[in-house]
């Protein structure tokens, strides 16, 4: 009897010391794995901290992906100003080349566009600078992320020296124009800057009708088409001031009553009400069976 009992004891032990490894205890599969040794415990947390990391190097590339998508555009806009100021020096050059038997009146021009040349070269090396930048930028991703902040201070960094470079451009390609229109007969460019004007292409035609006024050539119709222009633009006070001086040069042009009418509309504008009544007045007086006298009326 007594070794029956200790027999039943002993299958007792064996069963209770073998149900944790029935329950799953050692198994490292285990979503919470339990009765771990510390080298286990080590695998299990090792594990775990890779998961972590794949799942931040996963989330860093897509970062990375976004940024050199934003990076690849900033490259392309700053090559596109490399381009244009390339094709400036090219330009001024072929022009000093067409222009280098005009005289003593194209010498300051000349400086103008050579102190150009030089702020272009300057330029050209931001540009280059500002590429390099960005090259740099890009390849750091690949070990560091940019915060929000920095992206958006390079980005416009980058917009104000686009936005320079294009203003910069602006003023070359205008002393270009001027350059040619130095060539060109009184009657040429009053053929051209009307030509200009119907097609709303104010900016051409402004500088046409400058240069007449610059050389005296029907002054009083140029400086009339220049305020015609500025009224257009709703550069109500540069319109009065051309109206005027065209007015003192000859007062009995055809366009004279919409010279009258429109300086009357430009000093309402600029609620200058009771100057502008003299001018409606005026109009009425001296024309009255024209159309913007008859405007008035109604």
């Amino acid at each position: 009897m007594g070794r029956v009992l200790a027999f039943l004891a002993l299958v007792q032990v064996t069963i209770f010391a073998a149900e944790p490894s029935v329950f799953g205890a050692g198994d490292l599969n285990s979503a919470n794995p339990y009765g771990l040794s510390s080298s286990e415990k080590k695998i299990v947390q090792n594990s775990k901290d890779i998961k972590k990391l794949q799942k931040t190097i996963r989330l860093l590339t897509l970062r990375y992906n976004n940024l050199q998508e934003k990076f690849g555009g900033l490259r392309s806009v700053a090559e596109s100003i490399s381009d244009k100021i390339g094709k400036i020096d090219k330009d001024n050059y072929a022009q000093k080349d067409i222009n280098k038997n005009t005289g003593d009146k194209l010498v300051a021009l000349k400086k103008s566009i050579d102190d150009s040349l030089e702020l272009q070269n300057a330029n050209q090396e931001k540009v280059k600078s500002v590429l390099s930048e960005l090259s740099s930028l890009i390849d750091s991703i690949n070990t560091s992320y940019v915060p929000k902040e920095q992206f958006d201070d390079l980005a416009q960094k980058q917009k104000d020296f686009q936005d320079k470079v294009e203003k910069r451009f602006a003023k070359l390609e205008n002393a270009r124009k001027r350059s040619t229109l130095a060539s060109k007969s009184g009657s040429q460019l009053l053929k051209e800057a009307y030509s200009y004007f119907k097609k709303k292409s104010y900016e051409n035609a402004k500088i046409r009708f400058q240069r007449l006024v610059k050389i005296n050539y029907k002054p009083a119709t140029s400086n009339y088409m220049l305020g015609e222009i500025s009224y257009r633009q709703k550069a109500y006070k540069n319109a009065i001031q051309y109206y005027k001086k065209s007015i003192s040069l000859y007062d009995k042009a055809s366009f004279t009553p919409t010279l009258l009418y429109h300086t009357g509309i430009s000093l309402s504008k600029l609620n200058k009400n009771s100057e502008a009544r003299n001018f409606f007045t005026a109009l009425k007086t001296n024309y009255p069976n024209s159309k913007e006298a008859k405007a008035l009326k109604k």
